[in-house]
């Protein structure tokens, strides 16, 4: 008798691991997706394969680091083989990142400057031999072994895009940077040791440009004030050392952003501003030429800081937005909470 509940855990779980792998294979296009392609995958026709955190390694060795590193929960990978030819071979890998932030993430340290745009209407790329794209949590690398096959590649990456859920919008918190004069696609999420500081953990950021140079602003969520004034007061005691020309006095601009707000010379990213506003510590940078004239580097220097201020009220407004919802939200709970209330209270007074 004691094997019964024995045996009755092992089918639960034979079950749990069956219906797991069925929605996982649900993201994966049909046999019969795009004409003259068979679904298969090595030994287990029409079927896919799934890895975890933990087996990651197995399937991509070199690059699991940086899957990791975003928050990477599983990955579904399947075969399509062209009829008639089993050494035409495409391969669709569905990662699940976990959150649309950190699915873009991936994406957009992957997604190299020469990329074509993906013909699969999502937010995506193609270089030779691979197509790739993001919707909502998920990241989709499509490869080929041969270069006629991306034709069918692209249409796959389509079909794909269809069965995932969530949408290609950008993440909510890239409402935290300014949308007037953003270079479209410049957007990066970088969830640790942003700007090589160990401090900058969170980021987001997007490129400007600012008369013929390129700025760049990062918004670094460090999710308490207490933790964004350590994280700043690093970053400005690094500066003190390594920058050049450290001040946080009006005259340099940086004192609009407000007393802590600072402006340096870095080593690696030029003409830097720095502030806080609340939770986040805001960085703008400008690379200049070294032949750069004092009187232009001024100039270009009151650019970034007016840049940083428009990000701060970029950062409040998104906030407040965020805020609002939060409470609609718990108002209507409290209303329901309510109404729960007053029929309990109904019932108990007619009994």
């Amino acid at each position: 008798m004691r094997s019964w509940p024995s045996a009755l855990a092992v089918v639960a779980l034979a079950l749990m691991m069956w219906s797991g792998r069925g929605a996982a294979e649900e993201l994966l296009p049909p046999t019969d997706a795009v004409a003259g392609w068979k679904r298969c995958f090595w030994s287990r026709p029409d079927g896919a394969r799934t890895y975890s955190p933990k087996t990651l390694f197995e399937y991509i060795d070199g690059a699991a680091d940086l899957f990791l590193a975003y928050g990477f929960q599983g990955l579904t990978a399947g075969e399509y083989v062209k009829e008639g030819e089993q050494d035409r071979r495409i391969t669709v890998d569905v990662y699940d990142m976990g959150a649309p932030l950190h699915a873009y993430g991936v994406f957009a340290s992957e997604r190299p400057e020469e990329g074509a745009a993906s013909e699969s209407g999502m937010l995506g790329y193609r270089t030779e031999g691979l197509v790739a794209l993001w919707k909502g949590s998920h990241y989709v690398k499509i490869s080929v072994l041969e270069t006629e096959d991306e034709v069918a590649a692209c249409a796959l990456a389509a079909e794909t895009a269809q069965r995932l859920p969530g949408s290609a919008e950008l993440p909510g918190e890239f409402d935290r940077l300014p949308a007037k004069g953003r270079i479209a696609g410049s957007e990066r999420y970088v969830k640790k040791d942003a700007l090589g500081h160990k401090a900058l953990q969170e980021v987001v950021s997007a490129q400007y440009k600012v008369g013929a140079a390129t700025a760049t602003v990062h918004v670094c969520d460090l999710a308490t004030a207490e933790a964004a004034k350590q994280a700043l007061g690093k970053l400005r005691g690094f500066e003190a050392k390594a920058g050049k020309g450290l001040t946080g006095s009006a005259a340099s601009g940086a004192g609009l952003l407000g007393p802590e707000a600072f402006a340096v010379k870095d080593a690696s990213y030029g003409e830097m501003v720095v502030a806080r506003e609340g939770r986040f510590v805001i960085i703008g940078t400008l690379f200049l030429a070294t032949s750069t004239k004092a009187a232009r580097e001024t100039e270009q220097r009151s650019k970034v800081v007016a840049l940083a201020q428009e990000t701060v009220g970029s950062v409040r407004e998104a906030e407040a937005k965020i805020g609002q919802a939060r409470g609609k939200e718990h108002c209507s709970k409290e209303g329901l909470l309510g109404g729960a209330g007053e029929e309990q209270r109904s019932d108990e007074q007619a009994g």
